[in-house]
């Protein structure tokens, strides 16, 4: 029995567009709405290997439009990597899947991925995305929902072609409404995700067919689907500047957009030495290469090699700045 008999059949695929589906990697940037919708769609495509990041919870608003999760993992506060890596095992369990529970870093997105999905909800970290994928050269989809309206455009951010700064100029004016949270119809969503996994099929399959000039809208209520050209903005400076990198993170407690998720971030960690003297003081460390995962006063808490610590669950910023502080007070002595 053939898993992909019927995907098979559909001459753009085919048997041997099927082997490079299994071939690919591809790296999911939020495993929210967008997210989680792709991460199952990929799964079920036949995707060789995925890469999800999120640094998320999920919780009981989640499921009204976040595909993957049930209301056992909302009760539970699970990961949401965690969470999705479990489902999409279930759904398939060939997939190779690396779950990474962080806010985007550059030196996340693994060197070896073929495609970005950015399936993120706020302009701060696409626009840091952006500018990663262009320093890099690597291409990735963008696809965003708000109401009833969605938007998808294919990116290959290699100084020819325009990038997401060229689709909206403004891109620095947007990241400062990013914690104003939009609803979204539930409809919306799996029309956006479906638009933008076929464009990613597309791309790993038949990569020169892929128009990278081009933006495709989704009004979901009316219905209508448009599409437009964008040009390169010759003055763009992300295009300008592929050796430009983000900024260095802030040494400061902030919150993730619309949720109890609060970052800081670390100067060039030892986690081997820190994870000794969490031990010793009684605490059971989970460790992984690339991370540590504890809890600190019944908060989890994910400590990564680049320096991003994450603090869950905490009830304002207040709270959030007294556990941080106390923790790196601990860590200090």
């Amino acid at each position: 029995m053939n898993r992909y008999d019927r995907q098979e059949r559909v001459r753009q695929v085919g048997p041997a567009g099927q082997a490079k589906l299994a071939d690919a990697h591809v790296t999911i940037v939020g495993l929210g709405a967008l997210g989680s919708h792709a991460a199952a769609l990929l799964t079920r495509a036949g995707i060789g290997e995925l890469t999800l990041i999120d640094p998320d919870q999920v919780s009981e608003t989640n499921l009204q439009r976040q595909a993957l999760y049930t209301t056992a993992d909302a009760a539970a506060a699970r990961l949401k990597v965690v969470a999705a890596g479990a489902h999409l095992k279930e759904i398939n369990p060939a997939v190779d899947l690396h779950l990474l529970p962080a806010s985007l870093e550059a030196d996340l997105i693994p060197a070896d991925c073929d495609l970005i999905l950015d399936c993120l909800d706020n302009y701060a970290t696409r626009a840091q995305l952006n500018q990663a994928a262009r320093k890099a050269n690597r291409p990735y989809l963008f696809a965003s929902c708000a109401g009833t309206f969605g938007t998808v455009m294919p990116i290959k951010p290699d100084g020819h072609h325009p990038c997401l700064n060229c689709l909206y100029p403004n891109l620095a004016e947007l990241t400062k409404t990013d914690c104003d949270l939009l609803g979204v119809i539930t409809p919306l969503v799996p029309l956006v995700a479906g638009l933008q996994v076929s464009l990613a099929m597309k791309l790993l399959i038949d990569p020169a067919a892929v128009s990278f000039d081009r933006v495709w809208t989704i009004d979901a209520w009316q219905p209508t689907f448009q599409s437009f050209k964008v040009p390169r903005d010759p003055a763009c400076p992300v295009c300008q500047d592929p050796a430009a990198t983000p900024a260095t993170p802030e040494a400061r407690v902030t919150a993730l957009c619309g949720s109890q998720t609060y970052k800081y971030h670390l100067t060039a960690p030892d986690l081997a030495q820190i994870s000794y003297r969490l031990t010793g003081s009684g605490l059971a460390v989970e460790e992984s290469p690339i991370f540590l995962r504890f809890s600190w006063h019944d908060h989890q808490v994910s400590l990564f090699k680049n320096g991003q610590l994450l603090l869950y669950g905490a009830a304002n910023q207040a709270v959030a700045e007294k556990l941080i502080g106390e923790l790196l007070a601990r860590l200090n002595q």
